[in-house]
Parts: structure tokens; sequence; C-alpha cells
């Protein structure tokens, strides 16, 4: 690694999922590490709060240029925001040849990344579209089953959400958005228009003595799947802790208020839900592998807090592409060793279970 060239850039390093990241890398990385966003001073106050050596400066994603930022001694760039209004950042991390990777949650901003393939490898660095739970988790369980040879005909992946915990506000939006959409999706008939929060299945995660109802949503994993293996279909549906919260939201689905729901204010909802509490902090992510033979392997992913576990992979991701040699776009998966991914996550009682039946 160039010695000058060896700062890694945290963008929006001081929000809920932010700060786990930047605590765990400046950590690892001391010095070398620089938060950024749109409000310098609060950069500031976590770097004084955690007490960790790391640097703050001024970043606007709206921005056409930079001027803070030194490309000269950046590494690599992590985005904590899925910003899809420009690709001033990424356009600049091509230009200077530094590594870049961000919390995406969507199939719309994994397929934005993909489309610079060609000036990526130009550049000589290497990008990974999108770290976190999902797309992430379901993802790397794939990849091990594919490793492992066996052939894969279908995948089914839950995720579970704690509303207990307090969640950020690009969270918030983004769920937002989502929650009352329509989106195409490969399924075991073929292509299919489906609808978020619609045809619910009962599922018993491995840790759980009953079933929980979840329900189809625009996660962008079940797509990235598809697109990148021969499975038939993959299909993620999502279920909140609270039972009652995730009744509600089908209710108001069925109804037509979702459509209200997403015109109202982030601040709002976030007080709303910071005041009444519904839920744990607990999360969960189960896929099921079912495979040509029709042997089913189930993997699983549970903790608390579900920011916390997002901002741990993907500061897991960061130390991938620091350490990489890797030059082109590559997936989490592509980056990952599973067993030390695994390990490295049950430090933080984040922990990994698995069956075959």
């Amino acid at each position: 690694m160039n010695q000058q060239k060896n700062k890694i850039l945290i963008i929006g390093g001081y929000g809920n999922v932010g700060k786990v990241i930047s605590n765990n890398l400046s950590t690892r990385f001391p010095n070398k590490v620089i938060i950024a966003g749109r409000n310098k001073n609060k950069a500031l106050q976590l770097i004084n709060d955690l007490k960790i050596r790391a640097q703050a400066i001024e970043v606007d994603l709206n921005s056409n240029n930079f001027d803070d930022i030194d490309f000269k001694i950046i590494h690599t760039v992590i985005s904590c925001i899925e910003f899809l209004e420009n690709d001033n950042l990424l356009l600049s991390c091509i230009k200077n040849n530094v590594n870049y990777t961000e919390l995406g949650t969507s199939y719309e901003a994994y397929n934005r990344l993909i489309d610079y393939e060609k000036e990526v490898k130009n550049s000589g660095i290497c990008l990974i579209p999108g770290v976190g739970l999902m797309p992430g988790l379901s993802g790397i369980f794939v990849h091990d089953a594919i490793s492992k040879g066996y052939k894969i005909k279908l995948v089914q992946s839950y995720i579970l959400l704690g509303l207990g915990e307090n969640h950020g506000l690009d969270a918030i939006r983004w769920m937002m958005k989502y929650a009352n959409k329509t989106f195409t999706l490969k399924t075991e008939n073929g292509i299919e228009k489906v609808k978020s929060f619609t045809s619910p299945m009962n599922e018993l995660l491995l840790s759980e003595n009953s079933t929980r109802k979840f329900y189809r949503f625009n996660f962008g994993d079940q797509h990235i799947i598809s697109a990148t293996t021969d499975v038939i279909s993959a299909q993620t549906r999502l279920a909140f802790d609270s039972k009652f919260v995730t009744w509600l939201i089908v209710f108001f689905k069925q109804i037509g208020l979702l459509n209200m729901v997403h015109k109202m204010n982030p601040e709002k909802i976030k007080k709303w839900l910071t005041k009444f509490h519904f839920g744990s902090e607990k999360f969960g992510v189960q896929t099921h592998i079912y495979t040509e033979n029709n042997k089913e392997y189930i993997y699983l992913i549970e903790g608390n807090n579900e920011a916390k576990a997002t901002g741990l992979i993907a500061a897991y991701a960061v130390i991938q592409l620091y350490k990489t040699t890797n030059i082109g776009i590559k997936r989490l998966e592509q980056m990952v060793n599973f067993k030390d991914l695994m390990n490295f996550l049950e430090q933080y009682q984040i922990n990994f279970k698995n069956k075959r039946i």
C-alpha cells in the first residue's frame, strides 16, 4: 500500500450505522480514519464522545466537487447513505483511484454501481456494490452453499427487524419509500409483478419456538441472487419483532393507508417509534437453500441491534477493501471468508446457526 494513500473516509460516519463503522475502524486503524458528513461538528462530537483517534471534515454528497477531500491520501471510501441523486463522489473515487463501497439496500442502488464496471477496472480500484444485512448475508450464505458443491434451485430468505432500537432517519426513509411498492420478481412461475407486504409465509426461525408471518419486501438481495446465480427463484420476506406492528402495516396496506405513511415526515416517525418502544432490539436473517436433490440447508444470523450488525458487516467489508489487491466490481460474498466473518461477528454477540434437513 502506498504509505501516503492510507486513509479511510467514512461518509455519514456519525449516523446510527456510521458511528459503529467509525468506532470499529478507528480502533483498528488509529489516525487512519476520516469521519465526514454535512455537519462537521457532529463528526467532531462523535470523535470526542468515543475518544477515538480520527479526523473530521465536511462533505455534502450534493456537491459537484469535494474540495475538503484530499483524494491523494484516501485509500478507501465507504458511504453510509444510499444516495441516488448523483454519482459525483463515486466518479471522484474512480478518477482518483480510490476503492469504494456503500450501504445500499435496494436493487436500484446495486445496478447504479454495476454500470461503472468498465470505469472501475480501468481505474485499477475495487468496488463492493452494497454492504450490510440485505444485500449481504443472504448472498454470503448462498455463496457458501455453492462453494460446497450444492446445486441450488430455490432461495427463501426471511429478515426479522426489531423496533425497540433507535432507528436512523435514513433507514426510516428507505422503509417508507419501499413499503408500498410493486416490483418485478423472478419466481417459480416466471417473472411476476408482486407487492410489498403481501403473500405471507409462515416460518420458524431456528432460535424461536413459534412461527411468524413474513411478507414480501423489495430487498435488493433477491434480485441480485437471481441475476448472478442459476437459481430458479430467490425471494426475501420481512417481519417486525412486534407481531402487532407487522399486522398493523399489512392492515394499512390493505385499506390504502400506506400511501399516507409514505408522505409523512421521517422525523415524526422516528419520534413516534422512540416514544412507544414497540418490540425489542432483536434481529435475524435466515436463509433457506433448497437444492436440486431436495435437500434443505438453513443459515441464520441473529443478535440485538440491527444497526450495529449492519455497521459491523460494513466495517468488515472495508477491512477487506483496505488490504485488497482485487480490481473491479466484487460483491461482498466474493470478498469475505465465510468462517472468518462468522468469527468476527460472534465477537460482538451476533451469532450464527445452521441446520440441514
